[in-house]
């Protein structure tokens, strides 16, 4: 199945900026709406980005996530994220395409780009025997730009004794100590790779807290893959969906949950239907054209409009990406009756894209 529209995960900067305005999480709103169009605005660009293996493909990968946002990176198990992110810090070496982070190319630049990137990958690989003080010395060795002062204090606040070998910590707290790590030379854009994943709701929300309190500095940038979605909503300014290798969406999250709806409506069971009364109508076979009625409809006036739907009794429910008050009003002609319009999860953006049986 390929979502992807032409362009897919290629919206402009300029393009997010005039739609961004909109948002408005936690007074965040403005910020959003001044992300200028210049290349030196983005803490990260991919463009045209290819991978092949033998099992695997990586197609086309393209997005870009303004300096001063967090970008959640969504998808299942084996859609490409860790691919993705492996490629972006040169760990993997991409087929063809382009990559920029910080306004520089990450292989010219790789250096620079690195001294100026925090990386914690999926499961942080850390000396069991060694200390996080000793972990604190070793890694400051690397980055002129390391604050002694900051990690401590960060150790403190993540309640991490630095003394402890690590081998005795637990893997909430072991992901605590690489958060800290990556954190600790002020890096301008921070890149985790399901950093949320199997940690209990209160380290989740510590390290979540940790993220938003990063990009409190403007022009600092967080870009994290999980497929926790509701990690995703309650920090993410940015929303980026991969899935089967392939970018299907990639917008500003407010924009991406107007434009994302469920569409329900009872099935117009007397439609086409030139005389008799109810009462003398085959109620079965009524139900039976309402249905062939509303697929045909499918197929023709709402072609593509539904990514996924289903019929349950006598009502009709689909998830849209396509949502607009005159698609309202033209189902509404259609089916002879007001749709029910609610509201979706990325949850439900997710598991369409995966599962939907059409292209929006």
């Amino acid at each position: 199945m390929n979502l992807s529209k032409a362009g897919a995960g290629e919206v402009s900067t300029k393009d997010k900026a005039s739609r961004a305005s909109k948002v408005t999480r936690s007074g965040r709103g403005s910020r959003v709406g001044m992300a200028n169009s210049n290349i030196e605005s983005l803490a990260l660009k991919l463009h045209g980005v290819c991978k092949s293996y033998p099992k695997f493909e990586l197609k086309n990968v393209t997005f870009s996530l303004p300096r001063g946002f967090i970008m959640g990176f969504i998808g299942p198990n084996g859609a490409g994220k860790t691919t993705t992110i492996k490629i972006i810090m040169n760990m993997v070496r991409k087929s063809r395409g382009k990559v920029e982070a910080l306004g520089l190319d990450h292989m010219i630049h790789e250096r620079e780009v690195k001294h100026r990137i925090g990386y914690l990958g999926e499961e942080p690989r850390f000396y069991e025997e060694m200390t996080p003080a000793w972990f604190g010395g070793f890694v400051s060795k690397y980055y002129p730009t390391w604050d002694m002062t900051y990690f401590n204090s960060t150790l403190d606040r993540f309640q991490i004794d630095p003394a402890k070998r690590v081998k005795n910590l637990s893997k909430g707290m072991k992901v605590k100590l690489g958060l800290a790590l990556a954190l600790s030379h002020k890096p301008e854009l921070l890149i985790l790779d399901e950093p949320t994943s199997g940690l209990d709701p209160v380290i989740r929300r510590d390290v979540l807290d940790e993220l938003m309190s990063v990009i409190q500095d403007e022009k600092r940038s967080v870009f994290f893959s999980t497929h926790i979605t509701q990690d995703i909503e309650r920090i993410a300014d940015y929303v980026t969906f991969i899935n089967e290798g392939r970018i299907v969406e990639s917008d500003i999250k407010d924009d991406l949950l107007a434009r994302w709806k469920w569409v329900s409506f009872p099935l117009p069971i007397r439609t086409g239907e030139a005389k008799g009364s109810f009462e003398a109508r085959n109620l079965e076979a009524d139900v039976a054209r309402a249905k062939a009625y509303v697929e045909a409809m499918l197929e023709r006036e709402l072609k593509g409009v539904f990514v996924g739907h289903k019929i349950e009794g006598l009502t009709f429910s689909g998830i849209t990406c396509a949502y607009s008050t005159d698609l309202e009003s033209k189902v509404a002609r259609l089916v002879g009756s007001r749709p029910r319009v609610t509201p979706v999860t990325l949850d439900d953006i997710l598991v369409a894209t995966v599962r939907g049986n059409n292209a929006c």
